[in-house]
């Protein structure tokens, strides 16, 4: 299954580390003038207070949805529309809005907007924002599904904001139909939304089971909600044409060992392994599917294959990988 990457700050002037370093390390400095390296640090000061409020998956504390915001909607549940990021009582009366929209090569993403205030008759404020007046605009790539508020109707009309933004014209997806459900399944997969996806994609595959992705995107949604057996009736046709489909050959094995085919989980496992190359992520990949192949032993019973399997993707896991932190918790 894939694994979730960390969201990814895209600035108009560049892109910037979480932190700053030392002054020779700033690539602010590399601005054309004083005002874009001001710019520049302003975004930078700015960053992780966004990058923060847009992943957060799950709420956890009661929100302030005293102005008629309720951070009840996730990331995915907000194309083309205008949302607040979430805001706790003690962030203070400054809100922060952006808008969310697909990008047909980066995916899902939020355009920052600037920020408001709400007065005591409910009224929506624009508060000044030197470094969105001076177009030094930038967004986050949402590789999370975090939660937002939708702005009404009304704080669109108080804040002179277009429901649709003239500049959303030029991500618009300009594949054939059926490639570009096949685009939009994919990073509705990618952001964690697969029951979304599935609208996508079984449209795609109905038209034309042959297309480019639309078996893999399929294949993984249906693994991801639950459905292994509708995976393999799609997989099994295209890994016979492509057995050396690493990807395919991963969904058809987690497939199998959802559906407690242990046996079949056992044979396909191995030549998923076989397919990774030896790169960092290759190996972490490895890592994984060792770790599931053991799983797939242990349903037969087989402690000791079970066990030699376990300690494989111990020693294949990359130091500092997702993978290596779940084998060794206590050294995070």
């Amino acid at each position: 299954m894939r694994s979730i990457a960390c969201i990814a700050l895209l600035v108009a002037l560049g892109c910037l580390p979480a932190a700053m370093g030392q002054a020779k390390d700033d690539p602010c400095l590399k601005m054309k003038s004083d005002s874009e390296i001001q710019q520049c640090h302003a975004v930078a000061q700015i960053a992780p207070q966004l990058r923060s409020a847009a992943q957060i998956a799950d709420a956890g504390v009661k929100a302030d949805d005293s102005a008629g915001l309720s951070y009840n909607v996730h990331m995915s549940d907000c194309e083309g529309r205008w949302v607040a990021l979430y805001h706790k009582p003690e962030d203070g009366p400054q809100y922060t809005f952006g808008f969310v929209y697909i990008d047909p090569q980066a995916g899902f993403t939020l355009e920052f907007g600037g920020y408001f205030t709400i007065h005591g008759d409910g009224s929506f404020h624009a508060i000044p924002d030197p470094i969105h007046s001076n177009k030094a605009a930038f967004k986050i790539r949402l590789e999370q599904n975090g939660v937002a508020a939708l702005l009404p109707h009304r704080a669109l009309e108080e804040l002179g904001l277009q429901e649709k933004p003239g500049w959303l014209k030029y991500y618009e997806d300009t594949a054939n139909p059926v490639t570009h459900k096949v685009n939009w399944g994919f990073h509705y997969n990618a952001i964690g939304d697969s029951r979304r996806a599935l609208d996508y994609l079984e449209s795609a595959y109905d038209e034309n089971p042959n297309a480019p992705r639309v078996v893999i995107e399929l294949a993984y949604a249906y693994n991801a909600l639950g459905r292994p057996g509708d995976a393999l009736r799609v997989l099994k046709n295209e890994f016979a044409k492509k057995p050396k489909d690493e990807l395919l050959c991963r969904e058809m094995a987690y497939a199998d060992l959802k559906l407690k085919n242990y046996k079949e989980a056992t044979e396909q496992y191995p030549l998923c392994i076989a397919l990774c190359d030896d790169s960092e992520t290759g190996m972490a990949e490895r890592s994984e599917l060792a770790s599931d192949l053991s799983a797939a032993y242990n349903g037969l019973g087989d402690t000791a294959s079970h066990d030699a399997w376990v300690e494989k993707a111990k020693s294949w896991a990359p130091k500092g990988s997702p993978v290596y932190k779940y084998f060794h918790p206590d050294q995070q």
